[in-house]
């Protein structure tokens, strides 16, 4: 995802367990929601939906602070970070998604870990996703942050903020970009990017919530 301001999705290549960004379908309007593209591309050519369990909150996730070294105000560059997570607690229901910061990177369900530059394309933060295709399993690998840009400037608070609030979309179960630049789960964004959550951004996850794990979808569109 690339644009003055940009944000690079977690998205890989179906293989050895880890899925593909690909696209759904919805039972609402196309306008209330953009489940249609959020689905996972898996073997036999299917797309699917993959979220977390229910049984499974509330998610552990591992956030260190930020290495002094890194920042000039790590402190802050660690709350747009935290922020970035919690603003999609309840989005979907009471406690739905719920989360709980663990001390042991081992113990989480979600891995947030500090790179000091990126390891591919990707910049400012990155999603990786450990996905067992066959079995329906949903899993993060880990959240890669850097907080820079392409040319190693330090982004600033919002862009960390909305950068992570679009990765933990993705570690959420949200697997391909909604269509809308409104939409903070949108491909890319920039000066007139939302700034949090659409009203179709929590009506997707909530409609992701609502349908079962695995349930099949028709007409998937979006990046396969």
């Amino acid at each position: 995802m690339r644009s003055t301001h940009a944000l690079r999705a977690g998205v890989l290549a179906v293989a050895m367990g880890v899925a593909a960004c690909a696209s759904g379908d919805g039972s609402r309007a196309d306008e209330d929601t953009y489940i249609k593209w959020v689905a996972f591309e898996v073997p036999i050519n299917e797309t699917v939906l993959l979220r977390w369990s229910k049984r499974q909150m509330p998610l552990r996730v591992f956030l260190p602070p930020p290495p002094e070294e890194m920042f000039e105000d790590p402190g802050a560059i660690y709350d747009s970070v935290r922020d970035g997570v919690l603003d999609w607690a309840g989005v979907a229901g009471p406690n739905l998604p719920d989360f709980v910061f663990v001390d042991v990177v081992g113990d989480a369900d979600i891995p947030i870990i500090w790179a000091s530059e990126p390891d591919g394309d990707w910049y400012i933060a990155y999603c990786a996703y450990d996905i067992q295709p066959f079995a329906r399993r949903f899993g993060v690998s880990r959240i890669l942050i850097t907080a820079r840009w392409g040319d190693g400037q330090v982004a600033d608070l919002h862009d960390v903020y909305a950068t992570v609030l679009h990765e933990m979309g993705h570690a959420l179960g949200l697997g391909g970009h909604s269509p809308h630049p409104e939409d903070i789960m949108y491909k890319s964004t920039s000066g007139t990017a939302a700034s949090g959550l659409s009203s179709r951004d929590r009506a997707t996850l909530t409609l992701l919530y609502e349908r079962p794990i695995g349930a099949r979808i028709v007409g998937a569109r979006g990046e396969h």
